[in-house]
């Protein structure tokens, strides 16, 4: 039999992993992972800190992300993209030419490409033919209806009556892929979804995160 190393290293050997776990989860090293401004009190909290563990989506450089702010067309495209782990090889041809290109220092591809990716999928489309308004800001209507496309998600059954109505949508498009979205479990912890949700109303940041986490769970 083995005996344990002597002058006491055995002791340091198994105080390294200890230490490891310290500096993991210690109240400074979640600190610094986190959002100033979601505390793990906020609805959407375990979404997001998801998305981010996952590297889809970021923050801001003040250390906040910002939830209850809109994201813009151009924003979710890459988002999206990054959800559904599709390939983007930096030879697309953006078929809107109101789409910029290099607008981020770490990101080459943003936002002309991913847009291109989202529009050969089938994801998303434009304003018209050439114009895709990518600073717009996404309503709650087309976040699911995007997210419904991408997921390719199947009729439910006729009977399956969601908490909404068609009336309160624009486009009956629109309706049909929100009643996709609810029979499938996209929309579940989206607040206040019901007879009086407006989906005409800008989606927030915290609100396509929930959506995205629950794409993912559902794939």
């Amino acid at each position: 039999m083995r005996l344990p190393p002597r002058g006491g290293s055995w002791v340091a050997l198994l105080c390294v992993p200890v230490l490891v776990l310290f500096l993991l989860f210690s109240p400074s090293a979640q600190a610094a992972s986190s959002f100033s401004d979601v505390p793990d009190t906020h609805p959407y909290a375990p979404a997001i800190y998801d998305l981010k563990v996952r590297g889809i989506i970021s923050g801001f450089v003040d250390g906040t992300f910002k939830p209850n702010s809109p994201m813009t067309r151009q924003q979710f495209a890459k988002v999206i993209v990054k959800t559904l782990g599709l390939t983007v090889t930096g030879d697309e041809s953006c078929p809107f030419s109101d789409v910029g290109q290099g607008l981020s220092a770490d990101d080459p591809f943003y936002p002309d490409k991913y847009v291109a990716v989202c529009a050969a999928k089938g994801i998303t489309t434009g304003k018209t033919a050439a114009a895709f308004d990518p600073t717009g800001k996404v309503t709650r209507a087309q976040l699911i209806t995007m997210a419904a496309r991408a997921a390719s998600l199947p009729e439910p059954p006729a009977s399956f009556v969601p908490n909404f109505s068609a009336s309160q949508f624009y486009l009956d498009d629109h309706y049909q892929n929100a009643r996709k979205a609810a029979y499938a479990g996209l929309l579940n912890a989206l607040q206040g979804v019901g007879p009086s949700y407006d989906f005409f109303a800008a989606a927030s940041r915290g609100e396509c995160a929930q959506l995205l986490y629950n794409l993912l769970r559902e794939q």
